[in-house]
């Protein structure tokens, strides 16, 4: 078992699972209505972009992500705040990002981990229709499938995996 990479981060007795490059990319094809959300860490913004393109995943830049993903020529489906795409993936009746239906799967990447590590609870506690990946640095316990505890190495080897596997 991974411990969560803040140890004050106790999410209590439902504990999502570590994932591995194979359980993510199976996760991420199962989804119908899938959507990204990019935060401010910037680390892996180039996967985050290159796995939205190539599996036509609507993403959300939270923060002044916008920017910087319009620099490298892509458009952001949609800009909102972090407290506002969590609140909006609670409802069951929002038709999602681009009008099509609520997501059923939210994939995190980047995000300040003391604020994912909320969103997630959010999440978990009030959203039973959406499943969750955090592709952020650091086990996230309240997510359904997270990282383990990586170095910045192993965490692009990891991704690189991920998108291999969904190659295939």
């Amino acid at each position: 078992m991974t411990r969560a990479y803040q140890c004050a981060n106790v999410p209590g007795p439902h504990l999502g699972k570590v994932g591995t490059p194979a359980t993510v990319a199976a996760a991420i094809k199962r989804a119908e209505r899938p959507v990204l959300i990019v935060g401010s860490e910037l680390t892996n913004l180039d996967w985050a972009l290159d796995i939205a393109k190539e599996q036509n995943i609507p993403v959300v830049a939270t923060a002044h992500v916008a920017g910087t993903i319009i620099e490298q020529g892509i458009t952001p489906d949609r800009v909102l705040g972090a407290i506002e795409i969590t609140n909006l993936l609670k409802s069951p009746e929002w038709g999602g990002i681009r009008g099509e239906g609520q997501h059923d799967l939210a994939i995190f990447v980047d995000v300040l981990y003391y604020m994912e590590a909320q969103m997630l609870s959010t999440l978990k506690h009030f959203a039973p229709h959406i499943k969750t990946i955090s592709l952020t640095k650091g086990h996230q316990p309240n997510a359904d499938q997270s990282l383990p505890n990586l170095s910045e190495k192993k965490m692009g080897e990891f991704l690189a995996e991920v998108m291999g596997e969904l190659a295939d």
